[in-house]
């Protein structure tokens, strides 16, 4: 499957299975979660490691190349949590 002619919906349907499947695989369920939604934060289970889990996943699914860990943005020296919404731009920015 290839990122590319796939609608934002579709990207955050991606992901949203991504996650679940990472979240699922480490014995915890699926929040329902907003866009706004940090999901290192938000999401029972969902850590640093899967995080990556779920880049690797993506990378494969969406054929694309994708940063260490999708979820995560470095700004110099800082790094911060992205929202759902972030990671959604993220993926479709990398598909360019």
């Amino acid at each position: 499957m290839d990122q590319k002619g796939k609608s934002r919906n579709e990207i955050a349907a991606e992901l949203a299975a991504a996650i679940k499947r990472c979240v699922n695989a480490s014995g915890h369920e699926m929040p329902l979660l907003r866009p706004d939604a940090f999901p290192l934060t938000a999401i029972p289970g969902f850590d640093s490691l899967c995080g990556i889990e779920v880049t690797v996943d993506l990378q494969e699914r969406l054929s694309l190349k994708l940063e260490n860990n999708i979820f995560v943005k470095a700004n110099g020296t800082k790094v911060a949590a992205r929202t759902l919404a972030e990671v959604v731009d993220a993926l479709l920015k990398a598909g360019r």
